[in-house]
């Protein structure tokens, strides 16, 4: 399907005219690279206020379509802790935030930016794209990272700035010894399985941000993953 043709469709991102030109194109190759490359399970993923990727999975075979029009979320994961608990009273007026979409654990989409979709190196035929978040009338959640970032950004380069970023990386390699799958093992909170350590690493990097409209969350680096080459 080429660009021209994927404007008449009347997708969600065509509505609300989420897409540039660019995405348009990138979404045609990520359509191509699910069928050259046989992917069987596509990952979409947003990063929360904490930086941390909540998302689904969806069979591949339905990818473009929710690459298109979204992929529904429920609004209690924009009101967890680092605990993963829900830390607002998300059934109460306004949801705790004093907004009408985020009252009662209603919905939210996951939109995805096709210009950073990914075959994953590490998951047998599994892609990953990072989305944006919109309520249901197509407009951002005001408190999305990406959302924010991006404004920041424009910001800068409007006061004539850019934005130098270092990121150091810090991570451990285990060992699994019990992963704790027994029946037994099946309670609330489950048990955390046991592991020994076997070696501990870190990376420093650094990068220039330029103010981009659909530059990546900076939870996120693009070189981090292996992008098919056409």
């Amino acid at each position: 399907m080429s660009s021209s043709q994927e404007r008449t469709a009347h997708s969600f991102v065509e509505r609300h005219g989420l897409w540039s030109d660019e995405q348009f194109e990138a979404a045609v190759k990520a359509d191509k690279w699910i069928e050259e490359y046989g992917l069987e399970v596509v990952r979409l993923s947003f990063p929360d206020q904490h930086g941390i990727l909540r998302g689904k999975s969806v069979m591949a075979n339905e990818a473009a379509a929710v690459m298109r029009n979204g992929c529904s979320m429920t609004t209690t994961l924009l009101a967890k802790d680092t605990a993963h608990k829900t830390a607002f009273p998300v059934f109460t007026p306004g949801g705790g935030f004093g907004m009408a979409e985020m009252e009662g654990g209603g919905d939210f989409l996951m939109i995805a930016d096709p210009a950073t979709f990914r075959v994953l190196p590490w998951a047998p035929r599994t892609g990953w794209v990072l989305c944006d978040i919109h309520f249901a009338d197509g407009k951002p959640v005001p408190f999305s990272t990406r959302h924010l970032y991006r404004s920041a950004l424009q910001k800068l380069a409007e006061a004539g700035f850019d934005y130098m970023a270092g990121l150091e990386v810090e991570f451990h390699v285990f060992k699994l010894d019990d992963a704790r799958l027994k029946p037994a093992d099946a309670t609330w909170p489950g048990e955390p399985p046991e592991v020994s350590l076997l070696s501990a690493c870190r990376c420093v990097r650094s990068r220039s941000n330029s103010a981009q409209a659909n530059a990546s969350s900076p939870s996120t680096r693009r070189s981090d993953f292996r992008r098919p080459i056409p």
